[in-house]
């Protein structure tokens, strides 16, 4: 007797010591999604981008542009800094959080947009409410008329994710958007028959804004912070798109048909992405959102018209930061 009840109380304990352990996504209808999808083989995913355009030269500039974007409709809310030419910042906080920003005041500074006849401005009380309105301003101006939105992509790169678990390692430091895009990928792929995974990132870089350093410092009065202090020199604003491809073919034909016509192949009944699958989000717009698409339509769609005729000019994707105390330039590694 005394082994049957200690049999029951195994069993028993194995039961709730599984249901402990279960975790449940669920979507934006609070309906329960499949837990961990026969996707692929489990192996350790080792994370390598395969470029297929890559214009960046500036090593200096920090990329931003994916760490505060959110996701419409979804349980994944964009988090943008309150962030302009000449905010200055703590250096713990500088193109992370952007947090604790110095409002000490500030000489003027002059405010250059680098269109092809650059538009100059002073910005007399350095703030990010007067920052805006030098932004409208150069928008209804004659030298923003000589610009125009770049059509070819700045950044296309591809990587092989073989689990939808992985994703979240493509964004580490934006956890909930690469959290909220696996859950996506989990509602609305059928990931039974599936040979490959990949995520895919595009960017299209457009205008920059810089400022001048005065001549007799950026502040009035030396600020008494007892950290190191950086400020913005420059905001690159520009546009993105992250897509995920669930196909029946093995990732370098997938690949091989973005680096040629993928809507050829997406046309072609016998083409390599005629059956496959993709959930793109692309971010356009200030308020960082990223809207949620699902066709190689929308994708051809956004690369062929990035900044929609021109009526947007996207979000803040790059900046540069300089030290207050010697204007030198502020890198990840300094």
């Amino acid at each position: 007797m005394k082994k049957i009840f200690y049999l029951l109380y195994i069993i028993t304990t194995s039961f709730f010591m599984a249901c402990e352990k279960e975790e449940h996504l669920v979507n934006k209808n609070n309906e329960q999604l499949p837990q961990n999808p026969k996707d692929t083989v489990q192996n350790k995913f080792i994370f390598q981008w395969d470029t297929l355009i890559d214009d960046s030269k500036n090593d200096d500039e920090f990329f931003i542009g994916n760490q505060y974007i959110g996701v419409q409709r979804w349980e994944c809310l964009a988090t943008p800094p309150h962030i302009y030419v000449g905010a200055t910042f703590p250096k713990s906080s500088f193109a992370t959080t952007f947090d604790r920003e110095n409002i000490d005041k500030k000489h003027p500074i002059d405010l250059t947009f680098n269109f092809p006849i650059p538009y100059i401005t002073c910005m007399e009380d350095v703030k990010g409410s007067e920052y805006l309105q030098k932004i409208k301003e150069a928008l209804k101006s004659k030298e923003f008329q000589s610009y125009t939105s770049p059509q070819r992509p700045y950044i296309i790169k591809f990587a092989e994710l073989k689990s939808l678990s992985n994703i979240e390692s493509c964004f580490p430091y934006n956890k909930d958007f690469g959290n909220t895009l696996k859950k996506i990928a989990l509602q609305e792929f059928n990931v039974e028959n599936i040979k490959s995974l990949c995520i895919g990132e595009v960017i299209f870089k457009g205008f920059t804004t810089s400022m001048d350093v005065p001549s007799n410092g950026l502040f009035t009065n030396e600020p008494t912070s007892s950290e190191k202090l950086i400020y913005i020199r420059s905001l690159t604003y520009g546009v993105s798109a992250y897509f995920i491809v669930a196909s029946e073919a093995p990732y370098k034909e997938v690949l091989t048909a973005f680096k040629d016509s993928f809507m050829d192949d997406y046309n072609n009944p016998k083409g390599v992405l005629h059956n496959s699958k993709i959930i793109l989000l692309t971010t356009s717009d200030i308020n960082q959102e990223a809207e949620v698409k699902a066709t190689f339509n929308d994708l051809n769609n956004f690369l062929k018209n990035p900044f929609m005729g021109g009526k947007i000019y996207g979000y803040p994707i790059y900046c540069t930061g300089f030290y207050v105390k010697n204007n030198k330039i502020f890198t990840r590694e300094s």
